[in-house]
């Protein structure tokens, strides 16, 4: 592989991985993730602090 292929290659490769889908994408399952981890953790200090939120917005029994 000759080094134009190279640059050429990573190019290519950094145009699709900076594209915005991509990265909207990359975003909202990120969002996503944290928004769930955060509603339904049992971690005390999570817990605590979403509680009534959990309850009032989404019907979340937790007990």
């Amino acid at each position: 592989m000759t080094a134009f292929s190279r640059i050429s290659v990573f190019r290519k490769t950094a145009g699709v991985t900076l594209s915005k889908p991509v990265q909207v994408t990359l975003y909202m399952l990120l969002s996503s993730l944290v928004i769930w981890t955060v509603l339904f953790s049992t971690y005390p200090a999570a817990h605590n602090t979403t509680h009534s939120m959990r309850h009032h917005t989404l019907g979340v029994a937790c007990h």
